[in-house]
């Protein structure tokens, strides 16, 4: 199980499940982008202020090493979302696990042009798609399925599927990501490893995996 990042004494930012999602965020980014860019929301939690909070070198330092080593698990295929992140139907929605959402939802802004200009597949844009909503839901699920359904969103999971195939969207959209950067050589990770080509595809289409992000 990954770890969560262990805060300095001196940290006065958000906690670290927020920094969990914000730096994931961050990992799911399909063009180059300085720390610096994102770096103040970990203290500002995304609260717009005249200048940027200003972080000290050693704790830039922490952070970019939370930052690379999240990235390198999950090229390895080993990243799996801390244990305090992992749904539980007897739990619900914790508050360690809206921390979590409001992190990567706080630096998506950044990270979501970079995204407009890129020839997507099918299946990655539905498990991008699935990933943005899923935070949202977990943020606020009365607020969001409200707006669903006044959108006229059908045809969704219950949002309790979708929180427990969170793991492999995150994978799969920061994968996406890192092809996008590196080129088609990029070595990726199967995210579907474990899912049979007729059981119901993860990404919440509600196709059977060979009809959709497996055909």
């Amino acid at each position: 199980m990954t770890e969560l990042m262990t805060l300095p004494a001196d940290w006065e930012g958000m906690p670290a499940t927020f920094i969990e999602g914000a730096l994931l965020a961050a990992n799911a980014n399909p063009k180059p982008l300085e720390p610096e860019s994102w770096m103040s929301v970990l203290v500002t939690g995304g609260v717009a202020e005249d200048e940027q909070e200003a972080i000290c070198e050693a704790h830039k330092t922490a952070i970019l090493n939370h930052f690379e080593m999240q990235y390198r698990y999950i090229k390895a295929g080993e990243y799996e979302l801390p244990a305090v992140l992992t749904w539980q139907e007897e739990s619900g929605i914790t508050d360690a696990m809206s921390e979590f959402a409001e992190g990567f939802l706080a630096v998506w802004p950044f990270i979501e042009p970079n995204w407009a200009d890129q020839a997507m597949s099918d299946g990655t844009m539905r498990m991008l798609s699935a990933l943005l909503t899923t935070c949202m839901l977990l943020l606020d699920e009365k607020a969001t399925l409200a707006q669903m359904e006044e959108a006229g969103v059908t045809g969704m999971p219950q949002p309790e599927v979708l929180y427990v195939q969170l793991p492999l969207m995150l994978t799969e959209v920061v994968m996406a990501a890192d092809e996008l950067q590196q080129g088609a050589g990029a070595q990726a990770v199967n995210p579907y490893k474990e899912t049979g080509r007729n059981d119901a595809c993860p990404c919440g289409s509600g196709k059977k995996f060979k009809q959709c992000c497996g055909n």
